[in-house]
């Protein structure tokens, strides 16, 4: 087994850092967003073994440079068959790392330099085609409220159809973030990088909302419990997305 450098010692620490602490602290606590960065890298230094002949032991700064990373672009392109926006979002991905090495590492800072004036994929866009009224009517019926799991659905639903959010930035949400009684109502979103955005709810949305917060955490409910909690953990344990994405399938499934 080849002898490691001290250069390939120092990024792969700095690799570990950044994955287990800087992007779970600095960038998003979503696990989705932790393995997108996760998946970029190991593929990059995938890509840096089986087309370039180097190894994890061999790795300097010279690995990341911009020739190299213009050709990983372009064979994850055409021999994985990305499209453009995964391209994009892999690249955003590898120059959120090279930003931390250059932070870290000042001879290394060229890096993340570089890698900024590397031109994205130009992206089709995409019409977005939305639900009529009438199919959102037909699913938002399909909860059963006569069950305590049917009406926590139903709210789960409305409050995601209201506000667009993110899945995960909904399961996330504490009822400290709700503002129902506000002059005009909203609710508190921190996004992506700790981003916050304020959504603002209809009056339909709100009366749902309290219906279900009064049922769901009493009359007093505790700013920092979760709106919608794990059932196994109570209001302070966050409810996982596959279980959201369960009652979510199922419904689809009731109104088809």
């Amino acid at each position: 087994m080849k002898k490691a450098t001290n250069e390939s010692v120092i990024i792969a620490r700095h690799i570990n850092a950044f994955l287990s602490e800087y992007v779970p602290s600095q960038k998003s606590r979503s696990s989705q967003t932790l393995k997108s960065y996760q998946y970029a890298l190991a593929l990059y230094i995938g890509f840096l073994e089986t087309e370039k002949g180097i190894c994890a032991e061999s790795l300097c700064g010279g690995c990341f440079s911009r020739t190299i990373i213009e050709e990983w672009l372009q064979w994850i392109m055409e021999q994985r068959g990305c499209s453009p926006e995964t391209c994009n979002n892999r690249l955003a991905s590898l120059r959120a790392f090279l930003k931390y090495l250059g932070s870290r590492e000042i001879s290394l800072l060229y890096l993340s330099e570089d890698a900024t004036r590397i031109p994205r994929k130009k992206e089709l866009r995409k019409k977005v085609k939305g639900m009529s009224k009438k199919a959102v009517q037909v699913l938002l019926s399909v909860p059963d409220l006569s069950t305590k799991a049917g009406r926590r659905d139903l709210a789960l639903m409305i409050i995601i159809y209201s506000t667009a959010a993110r899945i995960d930035e909904i399961l996330s949400l504490k009822t400290g973030q709700l503002h129902l009684d506000a002059e005009k109502p909203n609710v508190t979103i921190i996004g992506k990088g700790s981003k916050i955005r304020t959504l603002y709810l209809l009056p339909k949305a709100v009366a749902h909302l309290k219906k279900y917060l009064k049922e769901f955490h009493g009359d007093n409910p505790h700013p920092e419990a979760y709106v919608f909690y794990s059932r196994n953990t109570g209001s302070h344990g966050k409810m996982k997305s596959d279980c959201s994405k369960q009652a979510t399938e199922k419904t689809c499934q009731s109104s088809t």
